[in-house]
């Protein structure tokens, strides 16, 4: 991916000539159907698809790029927010749109799940979503920073709990269990200690040092490199010893409650500022998305426990990397980050959305499936169900103990009935016995 055109500094503009100025001015203002047109592009440009320079740029326009630029940063410097962190000092503007998402995330209730079609989930259910919320989480999170698995088995590795073979699985089992520890976190201020224990637990034993794992970095030997193509150098993180005021910085910006930001805008902004400062030699973006989630379930967003969004960013990385760029690019004008990463929030929620209208529909398969065979419980339809399905998969005890949260001999007492009852059967591993269908 090509790194986006350096924005021109609007100080660097005003060079050109009053008539030029004027004209768009007067285009604005105008009452032309020429001068209605501009004002229509002007506010998609400055609304809906807030542009950057290196787009505007590449457009068709019968005007001079630099001159509609210059009047689009204009009258953005009527609605920027600024907050400087330290030497770095940011900007963002609450776009028409995002009130409307927000508005959306506000009015969803994971206590209730009125937002969602059909009656609510039972509490049994819900647990099942959370669980399968937070391995999709930790799964996606480590497979951006590189580890190499697939959701099944990465998500069969985390139900058997087994001890991890591998960096890219023990990056996973960190990340859920820090996501799992979050919740017991929401009551503390950000403090540069919570930000290190929370990356400690999110890289122990996948650094090349335990002193990575806790201490901020002491060098500039640190960049963020193109994953495909290690040549190309997307960022370079402030110099190291900035951080301590970065960090102090970030902590009370964190910690100020009397500057009203809506809770996921700021969220995002935390966000993007642990990636801004990379104050670890690695780890980073795991331990960004994880305090971002601090955030938002420490002002009672739990809905966002039922939300992977990573793995909507592992389906779109470049876009979240062009996200950083733009704002970098455009003297740190946040809102790029912001609006990438609500419409992320909007897809992760009509994922789950998704998610629980299929698994409602798997219920109804079950309950026929009970009705036929009138001799087995619900949760054995579920699992033989699952046979049913994914005829070729093989499943252990411990799998099934895991995805079901039940006793290790529940499970085996489950797999066992289906087995006497011929619809599955066991196979001899070493030790244990592998269950497969028997259709």
């Amino acid at each position: 991916m090509k790194i986006p055109e350096k924005a021109p500094v609007v100080t660097d503009l005003y060079n050109v000539s009053d008539s030029d100025l004027k004209e768009l001015f007067h285009m604005n203002s105008g009452q032309t159907d020429e001068a209605g047109k501009f004002r229509q592009l002007v506010r998609l440009f400055n609304g809906s698809d807030y542009i950057h320079w290196d787009n505007l740029r590449r457009k068709q326009l019968p005007y001079d790029p630099k001159l509609v630029w210059l009047f689009l940063k204009i009258q953005r410097g009527h609605y920027f927010h600024t907050i400087r962190i330290g030497k770095g000092v940011f900007r963002y503007i609450i776009l028409e749109k995002f009130q409307k998402e927000l508005h959306n995330i506000d009015k969803a209730s994971p206590a209730s799940f009125e937002w969602l079609p059909g009656e609510a989930p039972s509490e049994t259910d819900k647990r099942r979503y959370l669980i399968n919320s937070l391995m999709e989480e930790a799964i996606a999170s480590s497979q951006l920073e590189g580890a190499a698995t697939t959701r099944e088995v990465a998500k069969k590795f985390l139900r058997e709990g087994k001890k991890p073979k591998n960096k890219s699985e023990q990056m996973i089992l960190n990340n859920y269990r820090t996501i799992q520890t979050l919740r017991t976190l929401k009551s503390q201020p950000l403090t540069r200690e919570l930000i290190r224990n929370i990356h400690q637990e999110i890289t122990k034993g996948t650094l090349e040092s335990e002193q990575d794992e806790v201490e901020f970095r002491d060098s500039n030997d640190i960049a963020v490199h193109d994953k495909r193509d290690p040549s190309i150098k997307y960022y370079h993180p402030p110099d190291f010893t900035e951080i301590p005021d970065l960090i102090n910085g970030l902590c009370l910006f964190t910690n100020n409650e009397e500057e009203f930001i809506h809770p996921i805008i700021k969220g995002i902004i935390i966000h993007f500022l642990v990636g801004y400062i990379h104050p670890f030699n690695d780890g980073n973006g795991r331990t960004a998305r994880a305090l971002f989630y601090w955030f938002v379930l420490k002002h009672r967003y739990d809905l966002f426990e039922y939300l992977s969004i990573s793995r909507i960013f592992v389906h779109a990385p470049m876009r979240y990397t062009l996200a950083y760029l733009l704002t970098e690019t455009d003297e740190n004008d946040m809102t790029y980050f912001i609006d990438f990463n609500i419409d992320i929030i909007s897809k992760a929620m009509e994922d789950l959305k998704q998610y629980i209208i299929e698994k409602r529909k798997e219920e109804l398969d079950s309950i026929q499936l009970v009705e036929q065979i009138p001799d087995i419980t619900f949760r054995q339809a579920d699992i033989l169900k699952e046979f049913i399905t994914r005829p070729s998969r093989r499943v252990t005890v411990n799998e099934i103990a895991g995805k079901f949260k039940i006793s290790l001999p529940t499970a085996r007492s489950d797999l066992v009935r289906l087995e006497e009852m011929g619809k599955i059967k066991a196979i001899k591993d070493g030790i244990r016995f592998i269950y497969v269908y028997n259709g």
